[in-house]
Formats: C-alpha cells, sequence, structure tokens
C-alpha cells in the first residue's frame, strides 16, 4: 500500500518506560514520587523562604508595635538606649541586601567589614553559627541583637586618657558620643 521500502526489524526497539511499571495499578503514583525529588532538592530554599515570611510578618508588625517591642527589648538588653535599638534595627535592615529579613554569611561578613573587624572567615564562620540559634544558615533580628550585645560587651568602648585634662571638653563629649555610636549612625554621620 505505501510507497516506502520496509524492512523487518533485526532488533527490538529501546524502550524508555520502567519494565516494572504497570499501567493498570495504582501503587506508582508519579506525582508523588516527583514531589519527592523536589522537596529532596529544594527543602532549604523552602525552609529558608518559610521563616522569611515569618519574619517579613514580624517586621509589619514592627511598624504598628515599634514603641512596645522596644520596651521589651530594653528590658531584655538594659545597657542599650531606645536610639541603639532603633538604629540596630536601621543598621539590620541596611546590611540585609536581600531583602528577606534574615542576614546571611555574605551579609553578615560585609557588616563586620564595615565595622573594620580583621577576623578570618574561620572566626567569622564561628561567630555566625553560634548565633544563628535556630541552626539555620541565616540570622534573624532577634539573633542579630543577641550578636551584637555579646560583641558589644566583648569590646570595650575606649575612653580618652584621664591625665590630658587640655583637651577641650566639649570635643571630649563629641568623641565619646562618636564613639558609642553604632557604624550605622557613624556611616549617617559621615565620620567614615
Amino acid at each position: 500500500m505505501g510507497m516506502s521500502i520496509s524492512y523487518p526489524l533485526v532488533t527490538e526497539p529501546e524502550s524508555y518506560v520502567d519494565p516494572d511499571f504497570d499501567e493498570e495499578s495504582d501503587k506508582f503514583d508519579f506525582g508523588k514520587q516527583l514531589h519527592e525529588i523536589t522537596l529532596s532538592y529544594c527543602y532549604d530554599m523552602i525552609e529558608h523562604r518559610i521563616r522569611s515570611i515569618k519574619e517579613e510578618a514580624k517586621f509589619k508588625k514592627y511598624g504598628y508595635t515599634w514603641p512596645i517591642v522596644v520596651q521589651e527589648l530594653k528590658e531584655k538588653y538594659p545597657e542599650w538606649t531606645t536610639a541603639d535599638i532603633t538604629n540596630l534595627k536601621h543598621q539590620f535592615e541596611f546590611f540585609d541586601t536581600c531583602g528577606d529579613k534574615l542576614l546571611n554569611f555574605n551579609e553578615f561578613c560585609a557588616a563586620l567589614d564595615l565595622m573594620n573587624n580583621t577576623d578570618s572567615e574561620e572566626v567569622r564562620r564561628n561567630i555566625f553559627y553560634k548565633a544563628a540559634i535556630q541552626k539555620y544558615d541565616t540570622l534573624n533580628f532577634d539573633e542579630y541583637l543577641q550578636l551584637m550585645y555579646d560583641m558589644k560587651k566583648g569590646m570595650p568602648i575606649r575612653r580618652p586618657p584621664e591625665a590630658e585634662e587640655d583637651i577641650n571638653r566639649d570635643m571630649e563629649d563629641i568623641i565619646n558620643e562618636v564613639s558609642q555610636m553604632d557604624p550605622f549612625r557613624q556611616m549617617c554621620y559621615r565620620v567614615f
């Protein structure tokens, strides 16, 4: 009937179907298998996204209840003022370049670089993973505050020596105020 020449098959064609696959059986759920494969590859991304959504909701709530949040944080960190906590919030948002309300290790390193921290990458990783209480690869705002509080306790604020009484008292007060500022406020006042 046709115009083409036909040849008998010498070998059976290759099949890409599992030989154990039974089309009549409901045991093999292709959708379920595909979902499990996707989860195994994307679990960390999904977990990060869920955490990011929770942190974004928390920051949205901060917009409405910030004075109450500041009072709670001042009780937890008694050495900080309202301005300190607000500046740390702005600092956190500044370093969060991804906008997911979480700091990853690279963003954390950028913050330390801005603070003129000269620690090695290994020391920074140790600091970062000790601060990440929830054992994710990111820091949320609460973990960041705790980390900054711990770092500030470990770094005393330099005061001018008492022997130099000739220094103008106004200049000394300015120097003390600038030394107590966090790096974000120092950047705002163009100190460095």
